[in-house]
């Protein structure tokens, strides 16, 4: 190589001789007419002007070259090196589902920036997490320690003038690990025993660019990857559109975050020398809402005025027009939250442009409400954010086709037995558009920046979600980004004296939070000049629970007053009220479904609906059994953060607890219905194992111990806890009483529980049981239309506002080992003693020998 390049430029010299001897020949023979030589290329022009001859040119923020064999040539400048630019990777279209749908981002938007040397450009990853004021003297050490990491690198492929050409074909047509469509392994997934994302070997030869386009201030590149699929033998194409854009030169101001209010974060460290320690600190996510600066003086003095750039959010003219206008009107329903900010027509929805050919969904400038035609139930709403300050750059809501049956069987299953209107297979549209106008609010509010508020709901007594006034002005919740649906609590007559049968349009805590995160504060310069102002706004609301802010609960719910798919501040009496309109539903399911000569399978899904709703209110009670209700506290607040759930709740639980395990055979599995349908009866008896073995729950009882600890009196102490558990599930047998086939197993359930918590038992079995039951419980639970932020790849976890119930304590085997022994002795004995049928001897008979085998075994 070395040789080709010196008789190379031996050639070139020698050219360039020629031509310049050639030019004093001629000025000899005539002075006029004379024309000065070009100057020689060097080898760099030279290949810089291969790289890109014949290409197809699109200039702007980097000028791209893609060429008829495939490759793709980025040119640069030195404007380009220094700048902090975005880069994304988005699904334009997909043959397979599984792991994406079309307009999905596969991960978050990575910060980068460029360098160079003589021989290759670098892309870096840059870290903005952790930070140093510039003034501080440790910053010399600080940017010692947290260089900017190089991820990529190219070879530099020519040079001309300050222009840099280099190929960039691989990382856009290849199988780029940081680019890739296939599943990347994450701590969650490898918790849930490894991804399920698609498997799959790279064909390269089906693979290649698309199309480029370059704009002022951003590139867009579209790529076609295939695969081979590991398992099935099938084909995977999935068209990329990958972004590179410009991050905003001067950074938004950032706003603190508060856990007392929800807002998507990203997470900082402050090194510096004033403190003693790290300071650790959010910085909220929001759009850059500001006035424009002849109307700050109105904004100032409390007018409302328009924003100097309105969100604005594109419709997918793929929705039916029959739902088109009603996304529209959930996206602009946040206007109102917005005028609580100062702003008005805050945010706009117009539909897709029909010609506009610039206009690409794809495009990270374009905010777009992206219909999926797949078969999923959900529906999600990311944003992507300037990670140096928070700010929203740009967000999308991806609404699945099949989001529409999850709304219907929820709605069939919560007030069916209440609202004639929705007793039907398919309903009106004026009723469909109802709930799907709440779902598109609901997503929207997460591109705004709002989380779940889980405990919203539970400010609102039972009494008042069957008052007209009070449904009509504040819906069901205090806010939509709660999971609180349809008013299951009303009963039979409510609707037709004008209960509200649904969430409200905005909530009274949506608008609450809209203010506190979007509201300019004047006179700040920095985020810590509003903290005066925000901690005032949020202590204004203090005493009044509809703006109390409830995260969400993960892996376990251990707080009873932060759920999901709740209605009220009684979740026992609540339920009652379901489950009376349950029964009412169940006896006229068939007739409200009725379809002459239509198979049964139409109404298995409705059926399971009501199965599921049925668990949920099992579910909303489970909680209170060692229990604890947390509150987010500062100093000099007169609240406690832990505060548990008293001894009379817990108890009335339980009494309710044992009450629908002993029951729910008797009316919601009835044989005609399940043989018609093909359903199996058996989950009853499962849900009834799945009680019991959750009121065993090791977690479960570490809490109520530390809480009888704390005060005997108030709280349960474990050993009452544990008499009153044992006298409700062996009831019957206590009483001399015919044992029901629910006694038998609960009973059952309850000495694997004991077997297992005394140490006789093998760990690996006992954690199966508890497995199978917890699946039984949730059988068929519908996902929840929601940004869920551990199910999706392009989200991260936020711990700062999400309660992690994992790896909750447990008590040392030496407090539970010998209690637990105790009881399955007293069963022993108890058993020895009963009488009853022939078959409950046999039943006691079997027990017996069981715990005598795991007594002397």
């Amino acid at each position: 190589m070395k040789k080709f390049s010196i008789i190379a430029g031996m050639t070139l010299l020698s050219v360039g001789l020629s031509t310049s001897s050639c030019s004093i020949i001629k000025k000899k023979r005539s002075n006029r007419g004379a024309v000065a030589a070009a100057p020689p290329k060097d080898d760099k022009t030279k290949a810089f002007e291969n790289l890109i001859k014949d290409a197809t040119p699109s200039e702007g923020l980097f000028d791209m070259y893609l060429r008829k064999d495939g490759k793709l040539i980025m040119v640069l400048s030195e404007a380009n090196f220094g700048p902090l630019y975005g880069l994304s990777n988005r699904v334009s279209e997909t043959s397979n589902t599984q792991d994406y749908v079309a307009g999905q981002m596969i991960d978050r938007p990575i910060a980068i920036r460029l360098s160079k040397d003589e021989h290759s450009v670098y892309i870096h990853s840059v870290q903005t997490s952790s930070l140093v004021a510039d003034q501080d003297p440790i910053k010399p050490a600080f940017e010692r320690n947290f260089t900017n990491p190089i991820i990529r690198g190219f070879k530099i492929g020519g040079i001309k003038g300050d222009k840099i050409a280099i190929d960039v074909t691989a990382l856009f047509a290849g199988n780029d690990a940081l680019l890739s469509p296939i599943k990347k392994e994450t701590p969650m997934s490898k918790m849930f025993g490894g991804s399920r994302g698609i498997k799959a070997a790279f064909n390269a030869s089906g693979s290649s660019i698309s199309s480029v386009k370059a704009f002022p201030k951003n590139v867009e590149i579209k790529s076609r990857l295939s695969y081979d699929m590991i398992e099935g033998k099938q084909s995977y194409t999935v068209g990329l559109h990958r972004s590179i854009y410009e991050l905003p030169k001067e950074p938004m101001v950032p706003r603190l975050g508060d856990k007392r209010i929800g807002f998507f974060s990203s997470g900082k460290e402050l090194f510096t020398s004033s403190h003693d320690r790290l300071k650790d600190f959010v910085y909220i996510h929001r759009w850059r809402v500001e006035p424009r600066e002849e109307d700050r003086a109105k904004y100032e003095a409390g007018e409302l005025v328009t924003p100097a750039k309105p969100i604005t959010f594109y419709v997918d003219t793929a929705f039916p027009p029959k739902w088109r206008s009603t996304i529209r009107e959930g996206i602009e329903d946040w206007n109102k939250a917005f005028e609580h900010a100062g702003f008005k027509d805050a945010i706009r929805a117009i539909d897709y442009p029909a010609n506009d050919p610039s206009f690409d969904p794809d495009d990270m400038r374009y905010s777009c409400f992206k219909y999926a035609a797949s078969p999923i139930p959900n529906a999600m709403g990311p944003s992507y954010v300037d990670p140096r300050s928070g700010e929203i750059l740009t967000a999308d809501v991806i609404w699945y086709h099949n989001v529409v049956s999850l709304v219907h069987d929820w709605r069939f299953a919560q007030t069916s037995a209440v609202d004639p209107r929705v007793r039907k297979l398919t309903f009106d549209d004026e009723v469909m558009r109802e709930s799907l106008r709440y779902v598109a609010s609901h997503e929207i509010g997460h591109t705004l920046g709002l989380m779940h508020n889980m405990g919203a709901s539970y400010s609102f007594p039972i009494d008042s979600l069957r008052s007209p006034s009070f449904t009509q002005k504040y819906g069901t919740t205090p806010s939509i980004m709660d999971y609180a649906r349809n008013n299951y609590v009303a009963q039979p007559g409510d609707y037709e004296r004008g209960v509200r049968m649904i969430p409200p349009l905005i909530g009274v805590y949506d608008a609450y939070a809209i203010a506190w995160g979007y509201r300019l504060i004047a006179g700040a310069q920095k985020p810590e000049d509003e903290l005066q102002t925000l901690n005032k706004w949020i202590e204004e609301k203090a005493n009044n629970p509809m703006f109390t802010y409830g995260p969400q609960q993960v892996f376990a719910t251990v707080d009873p007053t932060d759920q999901t798919e709740d209605l009220g501040n009684d979740h026992i009496q609540a339920s009652d009220l379901g489950i009376s309109n349950l029964k009412i539903t169940l006896t006229n399911l068939e007739q409200w479904s009725y379809q002459r000569g239509e198979e049964y399978k139409e109404i298995r899904p409705l059926y399971q609906s009501l199965v599921s709703q049925y668990n949920r209110y099992i579910g909303h009670v489970l909680p209170y059994i060692g229990g604890i209700d947390y509150r987010e506290v500062r100093q000099g607040d007169e609240l406690a953060p832990k505060n548990y759930i008293s001894k009379a709740e817990q108890q009335r639980a339980l009494r309710w607890l044992m009450g629908q395990a002993r029951s729910v055979g008797q009316w919601l599995y009835p044989r005609e219905l399940t043989d018609r349908i093909g359903y199996n009866r058996g989950r009853a008896m499962r849900s009834v194992a799945m009680i019991t073995n959750a009121l065993y729950d090791p977690t479960v009882l570490a809490r109520i111990h530390e809480a009888g600890e704390l005060d005997a009196k108030r709280y349960y102490t474990l050993p009452t806890y544990m008499e009153d558990l044992y006298k409700e599930l062996f009831r019957s047998t206590l009483k001399r009483e015919k044992l029901s086939p629910e006694d038998k197993v609960m009973q059952t359930a309850a000495i694997e529980a004991l077997a297992f918590g005394s140490g006789l038992k093998a760990k690996s079995s006992a954690a199966n049981r508890l497995s199978l039951g917890e699946n039984d419980l949730t059988e068929g639970n519908e996902m929840p239309a929601c940004h869920a932020c551990w199910q999706h790849q392009d989200t991260q976890l936020n711990e700062y506002t999400i309660r992690f119930n994992f790896g909750l304590p447990t008590l040392p085997s030496a407090i539970t080992a010998p209690m637990m022994l105790s009881y399955l002795k007293r069963i022993r004995s108890l058993y020895a003693g009963a009488g009853g049928t022939a078959e409950d001897k046999a039943f006691y008979a079997y027990q017996t020998l069981q715990i005598d085998k795991l007594l002397k075994p």
